[in-house]
């Protein structure tokens, strides 16, 4: 489960967007809970550590 990097809410996200960057996947979410967008990098074969990262500014 991902946890929301601007409230800590760990809920099911709002999936926006999926797109592959190098060796990332990388999902664009949306918290239900204060609105905040973020993006959550994967690495699918395990070598990496994945990680969430903020978008913009959260307004509110």
């Amino acid at each position: 489960m991902v946890k929301c990097p601007y409230c800590g809410y760990e809920g099911k996200h709002t999936l926006l967007k999926t797109w592959k960057y190098r060796w990332w996947d990388v999902y664009y979410y949306q918290c239900p809970k204060c609105g905040g967008k973020f993006r959550y990098q994967v690495d699918p074969e395990g070598k990496r550590k994945s990680y969430v990262m903020r978008v913009g500014v959260k307004r509110g």
